[in-house]
């Protein structure tokens, strides 16, 4: 996998907007990671919360799939299955690397959107209450501009249109932004601005995930892996 094919994979699970579609979205991105034709999601996001989803198409009956677990610091929300082209059945180490970073990726998507879903205002108070967090923060005009197009679901290239900037300049406006709040990546800023939660630590051990924009040079740190050209 070239880099620009996985930064754009990174860029898909950091994407929580809209909420309802993000399990299957992001699945498919994790499936794409390990080359797998099918998947399968078993989400368990709370008591009244525990469903199974299918890619399309559904994967087979048989057959021994790679499962990994979908895990968020202390918590676990499920399992995915990956299931293989026929005649494989387990992932070499590099595919292997890859899979497990995005079952983590996927997994702090859902622990943020499941929040944001709990309890997401109505657009109107959602707007107004947005407005004054920026207010209260030391951003400048542009890097506030910059936060109210990523909460509202604009991708960096949608971001860098509006704004007339170019991709790494809202790159480059992301990281100072994160070092002025805290925050570590776009779904922590993305919760922090919706209301979701407060300062938001990497938990321990997960350093590594913290900014998928490098998200190419953490699995290098994290593994020694290097991407393919």
């Amino acid at each position: 996998m070239v880099p620009s094919e996985f930064l754009q994979i990174a860029e898909g699970l950091n994407h929580l907007d809209p909420i309802r579609t993000y399990p299957l979205r992001a699945a498919k991105l994790v499936a794409d990671l390990a080359n797998a034709t099918s998947y399968r999601v078993e989400l368990e996001l709370g008591e009244r919360d525990q469903r199974s989803l299918d890619s399309t198409p559904p994967p087979p009956n048989e057959g021994r799939p790679v499962s990994l677990p979908l895990r968020h610091g202390r918590q676990v929300l499920g399992t995915i299955h990956l299931y293989l082209p026929e005649g494989s059945d387990r992932l070499d180490t590099s595919d292997l690397r890859l899979a497990r970073w995005g079952a983590r990726a996927l997994a702090r998507g859902l622990s943020y959107s499941n929040r944001m879903n709990r309890i997401m205002p109505d657009g109107r108070k959602r707007a107004a209450e947005l407005v004054a967090r920026l207010d209260r923060t030391p951003l400048t005009k542009r890097e506030k501009e910059v936060v109210a197009l990523l909460v509202s679901g604009a991708s960096t290239r949608m971001i860098a249109e509006q704004t007339k900037l170019t991709v790494a300049t809202v790159h480059t406006y992301l990281k100072r932004i994160y070092s002025k709040l805290g925050v570590h990546s776009r779904v922590e800023l993305v919760a922090r601005m919706v209301g979701t939660t407060g300062s938001v630590p990497p938990p321990a051990g997960e350093e590594d995930e913290l900014d998928l924009l490098d998200a190419d040079h953490e699995l290098e740190h994290e593994d020694g892996l290097a991407l393919a050209n």
